[in-house]
């Protein structure tokens, strides 16, 4: 049943509201000290790609790409020197105010280059227009892409920003058939990763788990990630760059079984 309106209570409450202004910033509460335990990192907040316009530069064109497809989550840029990432963009500026992006995603034995490559070529306009230029390749498998270790065993971690990862050693099998999962690398638990900052400073230790995987909450920044040698593979899996902006990103680390 409806109660009449109170005109005593109202004007109780305007005058909290009054004496509440009144008091100003002195209500306000001391910020937390940096690096207080208490206090862990905050998550920078990201505008929504499509809303960072113009386009200026090569990395927010790739970013408005890799927004357009879940298959593209977590793609870092390309490293000409590293073996073994099954994913990867490449982002240049066309001269016109627009961009050309690449996207590359791979498959089967990646430790050892991936033996299936699926290709994308986009353009991005400086309004924010994306448009597939050209595709080849391959349909890529399901549970495949930037996004895959995410979907596969790193739904649960907790508010980035951060590391996250799996170390696997390839090849498994002497001959590789493409799209033959059954010769997909295997984890490696037990690895032993180093993680440096900018300054070459190790800032943390981790030890892969019994799926291979690893986590760790770190601040936005560059990182290098230096795996250690593990008994019974060949050398050493090669160090991962990379730059950790608001959320976790996903890396793979590759060892060599030496199967050939």
């Amino acid at each position: 049943m409806n109660r009449p309106f109170a005109p005593a209570i109202l004007l109780s409450t305007v005058l909290v509201i009054v004496s509440a202004c009144a008091s100003g910033a002195a209500a306000t509460p001391p910020a937390a000290p940096i690096g207080s335990p208490s206090a862990p990192p905050s998550t920078p907040s990201s505008p929504a790609p499509s809303l960072t316009l113009p386009i200026t530069t090569p990395d927010a064109a790739a970013a408005l790409v890799i927004a357009s497809d879940a298959r593209f989550a977590g793609i870092g840029p390309r490293d000409p020197n590293m073996i073994g990432g099954c994913c990867w963009y490449s982002a240049v500026a066309l001269g016109n105010g627009s961009f050309q992006v690449a996207i590359e995603i791979g498959w089967g034995d990646c430790p050892a280059g991936c033996t299936s490559k699926h290709d994308w070529l986009y353009t991005v306009g400086s309004d924010g227009t994306v448009a597939l230029a050209q595709e080849s390749g391959p349909a890529v498998p399901a549970g495949t892409g930037g996004g895959a270790a995410t979907a596969s065993g790193f739904d649960d971690l907790p508010a980035g920003p951060g590391i996250a990862g799996q170390a696997l050693a390839g090849p498994t099998c002497p001959v590789v058939k493409p799209g033959d999962s059954a010769c997909d690398g295997r984890p490696v638990a037990g690895a032993e990763i180093l993680i440096r900052d900018d300054h070459g400073t190790v800032v943390a230790q981790l030890e892969t788990d019994s799926t291979g995987r690893f986590w760790v909450v770190m601040p936005p920044g560059n990182y290098r990630l230096e795996p250690q040698p593990v008994a019974g593979l060949m050398g050493t899996a090669k160090v991962v760059d990379v730059t950790v902006g608001g959320t976790f990103e996903i890396v793979q680390i590759a060892y060599d079984t030496g199967i050939r």
